[in-house]
């Protein structure tokens, strides 16, 4: 299989790939960077940083520039399908999360549009709630995982239409981690869940719900972001009808 070599632009610095990939095709190769930019934006985006100037330069084994793939016009957009990540991927990932709460905690004093905009930005399933549970606000990903569009200020606790545990059993969405991060107010790590489509479609995912405070400290709602752990398009996560 052809070598590709995924350079990154940096205003007028680039870094090169020293090894580069195996791809089967230059569409193989252009997929795979525009995969990376996503994760690179969204990850610098909750660390409140701005990657979107950047762009990938493609070449080949003969040294040749064969594409660009600027980090903006990976987004918005959705991740077709998410690998289980590793242990320290959870742990930066949460911490991350954390990170946009507290960043939430100093936005309220001067409004929230902030935040939403970098949530709105991310490829990743995140949406909020306030202290009750009710969704106030989600990213055009939540819409893409759940497959609906959640009714603001009167669907609790979960953007999914459906939720089970991952053996099956059908779990209440008041019983789900969000609503177990509201009720004791702290962050739910490492339970995982299926959520389940109005079309019949189920996908597993990993939840990272984690509580927002007021400068008080009071509870004022959550955040929770779905990381997607399988692939939705799967013969075997249809079902039937209810």
């Amino acid at each position: 299989m052809p070598r590709f070599f995924l350079d990154v632009l940096n205003g007028r610095e680039v870094r090169e790939d020293p090894e580069g990939q195996e791809f089967a095709d230059l569409d193989a190769a252009r997929a795979e960077a525009v995969a990376s930019a996503r994760d690179l934006v969204a990850y610098a985006i909750m660390r409140n940083e701005d990657l979107s100037g950047r762009s990938f330069l493609i070449r080949d084994e003969s040294e040749q520039m064969v594409a660009t793939v600027p980090f903006r016009d990976t987004l918005p957009g959705t991740l077709s399908g998410w690998f289980l990540p590793g242990l320290d991927q959870l742990a930066s990932l949460s911490t991350d999360l954390e990170r946009l709460a507290e960043e939430h905690g100093r936005a309220l004093r001067e409004g929230e549009q902030h935040v939403r905009d970098l949530i709105e930005a991310l490829p990743t399933a995140i949406y909020m709630t306030d202290a009750e549970g009710h969704i106030t606000f989600y990213n055009e990903a939540a819409v893409a995982l759940a497959g609906r569009r959640p009714a603001l200020g009167r669907d609790r606790w979960c953007v999914t239409w459906r939720l089970y545990q991952p053996d099956g059993t059908l779990l209440p969405h008041d019983q789900c981690p969000m609503a177990i991060a509201l009720t004791q107010d702290r962050p739910i790590r490492g339970v995982g869940a299926v959520a389940e489509r109005p079309d019949g479609t189920r996908v597993s995912v990993m939840p990272f719900p984690t509580p927002l405070h007021d400068a008080s400290g009071a509870l004022v709602g959550g955040v929770n972001m779905l990381l997607e752990t399988t692939h939705p398009s799967s013969a075997e996560n249809r079902i039937g009808p209810h």
